[in-house]
């Protein structure tokens, strides 16, 4: 029995766990390390199997094959999330029997090491793979992405989310809403379920919240992140790109087809590209003022608007127009529209529109020539998304090609 005296002296030495089992498997002995590690004492311990104490038969067999071979076996297990090596060595009790002693490493730090360089190579050919597919939206591609991860690393159920927009879904929606709030990494908790937000530029993904996964996904996510953040960045570029030389053939087209049709075909037609050229664009009209009226001559997604005519007086949004106007802006976006239309004596009107969804967004145009206002163009979205200051540009550039042209005319 010296020789145990002598290894429980060595163990209790030890800054990692370590214990002896008989040839039952039941614990003997245990160090101080073992003790602070699983909170548990002797008197919970000692004459317990692993079964008994943690519901895990994993280590019998591999204690069963150390004491019939006679040789050291080693195995992985994780607990409380920290993850071990475990040595198990087969050792001469002092009733002659065979038991175990073991020594429990604690290797979180290369597993988790090893967890990061993994996901962060796999996660890079996935990158790689769909960049050869020549992907033009960053949408799509974010899908593909996320769906891979899902196939490949094993990350569970998901949600992808762009803004306050569902893209994709496992989850009840009210877990998508939740995380729609968060702007970092957060760990948050719906009807009892544990969830992780994380902030990939402009999208999130939502996954479940497993043992360890809030700590892998800080560190991983910094060295993911720019890799995704780079591709989005070259698509939007790109897209960019297409859309500057897109709105310069329309530009030249208008230019070319001026005085080749009739001026209200020609709005018509021109509004048409103005609602494909600009992305948050959903839909549109044309407004010119004759004899003293508002007349609606040309629209994209008001069904029978062009019958609609009034006195400038009572213009859509009020005052809030001229105000604008004599500030000296041609083109700007209406905040408040649905407070502002639902007050309009038009109000009944707007209202068949769609037009008191509080997520109504106007962008308006202003025909001025000298002093006179003469019509305004009105590009709508009905998405809640705020046009951006390169859509403005747009519709600028045509509100100052369509006031030259409409000067020609007499109104």
């Amino acid at each position: 029995m010296r020789h145990l005296f002598y290894l429980q002296q060595f163990f209790e030495r030890l800054p990692s766990p370590a214990f002896i089992k008989d040839n039952k498997h039941k614990y003997i002995w245990i160090n101080r390390e073992w003790k602070k590690t699983y909170g548990l004492d002797d008197r919970k311990v000692i004459g317990k199997t692993d079964e008994k104490l943690f519901n895990d038969t994993t280590s019998y067999k591999i204690e069963e094959t150390a004491i019939k071979t006679k040789k050291k076996q080693e195995f992985e297990k994780e607990y409380d999330g920290k993850y071990f090596r475990v040595t198990i060595m087969p050792i001469r009790l002092g009733d002659g029997t065979y038991g175990v002693a073991g020594i429990e490493l604690d290797e979180t730090k290369r597993y988790f090491n090893d967890v990061i360089l993994s996901t962060n190579l796999k996660i890079s050919e996935i990158i790689r793979e769909l960049l050869l597919s020549n992907i033009e939206s960053k949408d799509f591609f974010m899908e593909l992405l996320i769906e891979k991860i899902h196939e490949k690393i094993k990350i569970g159920d998901y949600a992808l989310l762009k803004n306050n927009e569902i893209l994709k879904t496992y989850f009840p929606e009210k877990v998508c809403t939740k995380a729609m709030q968060k702007n970092d990494i957060k760990e948050f908790t719906v009807s009892g379920e544990k969830y992780i937000v994380i902030p990939l530029s402009e999208y999130r993904l939502v996954i479940r919240s497993l043992p360890n996964f809030l700590k892998l996904v800080n560190y991983i996510t910094p060295i993911v992140l720019p890799k995704i953040e780079n591709v989005l960045e070259k698509m939007e570029n790109e897209a960019k790109r297409k859309k500057y030389y897109t709105t310069l053939e329309k530009l030249v087209e208008a230019v070319v087809s001026w005085k080749k049709i009739d001026i209200y075909s020609f709005l018509k037609k021109v509004l048409k590209d103005i609602v494909e050229i600009i992305p948050e664009a959903e839909k549109g009209t044309v407004w010119l003022i004759k004899d003293n009226k508002y007349k609606c001559v040309a629209e994209i997604g008001y069904k029978d608007a062009e019958k609609l005519e009034f006195p400038p007086e009572k213009t859509s949004y009020g005052k809030k127009i001229e105000k604008k106007i004599n500030k000296g802006f041609i083109v700007f976006e209406i905040d408040n529209a649905k407070e502002l239309v639902q007050t309009s004596p038009l109000a009944d009107t707007f209202k068949k529109y769609g037009m008191f969804d509080e997520k109504f967004r106007p962008l308006l145009g202003v025909f001025k020539i000298g002093n006179k206002v003469v019509g305004s163009i009105s590009i709508d979205n009905f998405s809640g998304i705020n046009f951006s200051d390169e859509s403005k540009k747009i519709l600028e550039l045509y509100v100052k090609i369509l006031t030259n042209f409409l000067e020609d005319y007499e109104i």
